[in-house]
């Protein structure tokens, strides 16, 4: 028999240890309740505590719920909010670290176009720049894009020239340039090599040498005028062609290649820039009409 009191013992026991089990699996769930909701911007109550957690999911590299996070931050705050201005910069920023480089543009934009005298206009002028050449991605392909980014850079240095961005910004331009470059000395390969056509091969090497002179690119368009120029038998051009890479580029071997020896009066200005610099001489070389591309 059981002992008086004994089956309220244990039916006390027993329900003690699946009150224990259940407030356990209660509080399991209720983790991972919250753990899947994850970062919802509409869990902050003011604007600055959303910013601020936005910022910390972008330190995270959380590209995905920072984006969440300002773009909420764009879209509820008025126009003279001092938050507003950052808000794009960082939504700019993430969509940036996501490769979504138009939207990245975009966003700068917004920033600039709205707050130019903020103190996040520079860098987003430059963020604007950025992005745009980010999405020319090869000189073979349409220019666009680099020519919008060059456009924005120098816009940059000319409306804030004393901000710490422009140092990035000639880089930038210097890189765009040599992509400008590269691209109409391919086309004037084509001409010249494929279609056979010496007139608009001349006329895109001109354009580098002139628009481009100090790129890599310039030098080799220098040496296919001078091959163009001999086989068409125009030899005062080929001899000014000559004396132009004599002195900009003194001692290189293609040029002695092509041109022999500098002569001894092939002279240097103090300045270190050639006299009669390459670009300037092809200012003064005849420009034949195109016979069609």
């Amino acid at each position: 028999m059981t002992e008086p009191g004994t089956s309220g013992r244990m039916g006390t026991s027993r329900t003690a240890r699946l009150d224990w089990r259940f407030l356990v699996l209660l509080g399991f769930a209720a983790t991972m309740v919250g753990c899947g909701r994850g970062f919802q911007p509409r869990d902050f109550a003011t604007p600055e505590a959303l910013f601020r957690a936005s910022l910390l999911e972008f330190e995270r590299k959380h590209w995905e719920d920072a984006q969440a996070g300002f773009e909420k931050l764009t879209n509820d705050l008025s126009a003279r909010d001092p938050l507003l201005a950052p808000a794009f910069y960082w939504l700019a920023l993430t969509h940036e670290r996501r490769h979504e480089y138009l939207l990245a543009a975009q966003a700068f934009e917004r920033l600039t176009d709205g707050f130019p005298e903020d103190t996040l206009a520079p860098a987003a002028m430059l963020g604007t720049g950025r992005a745009y050449q980010s999405l020319w991605r090869r000189p073979v392909l349409d220019p666009e894009q680099g020519q919008k980014a060059a456009s924005i850079l120098r816009a940059l240095l000319s409306s804030y020239p004393d901000a710490k961005e422009g140092e990035e910004a000639k880089r930038r331009i210097a890189q765009l340039e040599e992509w400008f470059a590269e691209k109409d000395y391919l086309i004037g390969v084509h001409y010249q090599k494929v279609r056979r056509s010496v007139d608009p091969a001349i006329i895109y090497y001109k354009d580098v040498v002139q628009t481009y002179p100090s790129t890599k690119a310039a030098r080799l368009a220098w040496l296919r005028l001078h091959e163009l120029y001999k086989k068409i038998r125009w030899t005062e051009d080929a001899a000014e062609t000559c004396t132009a890479m004599w002195k900009a580029y003194p001692g290189d071997a293609e040029v002695t290649g092509a041109c022999g020896k500098a002569p001894a009066d092939t002279t240097v200005r103090a300045t270190g820039s050639p006299q009669g610099a390459p670009g300037a001489v092809a200012a003064t070389l005849p420009r034949p009409a195109p016979r069609g591309r």
